[in-house]
């Protein structure tokens, strides 16, 4: 489960840290509040692709933190499968740091890795997956931990 996310120089925020809780997680706001900034980080923590446009205005650099605990043993699985070494505890930090430039940088568990690793431990396998997150309309795998499915 998704417990906390740290985000620095991701468009408008300069900083901020998102704590999670089990159960469902609603994030809500007046327009222009973030919420969409968040889903980004999301997004961009789980591997998928990014733009130097994500960095906030005069900042070299963007980071995201995640930090998860109680990691689903196939994910654990994935992460040893990309010769990583999984946490015995079940927690898992990823980071990825995005240049103003556009190139990114990323670790699992502190080893540094590749946007495709990341990928591959945030959506494989499915019914294990890290949870995701969709905007309006779309389908989200944070249900999953909310128990419902």
């Amino acid at each position: 489960m998704l417990k906390v996310l740290e985000i620095e120089n991701i468009a408008v925020i300069e900083k901020a840290a998102v704590q999670f809780d089990t159960g469902l997680n609603v994030l809500t706001g007046e327009t222009g509040a973030g919420k969409s900034i968040v889903v980004d980080a999301i997004n961009a923590i789980l591997g998928e692709r990014t733009s130097r446009e994500l960095v906030r205005h005069g900042a070299p650099q963007a980071v995201v933190r995640a930090f998860f605990e109680g990691v689903d043993p196939a994910v654990q699985a994935v992460i040893g499968n990309l010769g990583l070494e999984p946490e015995a505890d079940g927690s898992l930090v990823l980071y990825r740091r995005i240049s103003a430039e556009g190139k990114s940088s990323c670790k699992i568990n502190g080893a540094p890795c590749t946007v495709t690793m990341l990928r591959a431990v945030g959506e494989y396998p499915r019914s294990a997956r890290l949870p995701n997150a969709a905007g309006p309309g779309g389908t989200c795998a944070l249900c999953g931990y909310a128990g419902r499915e």
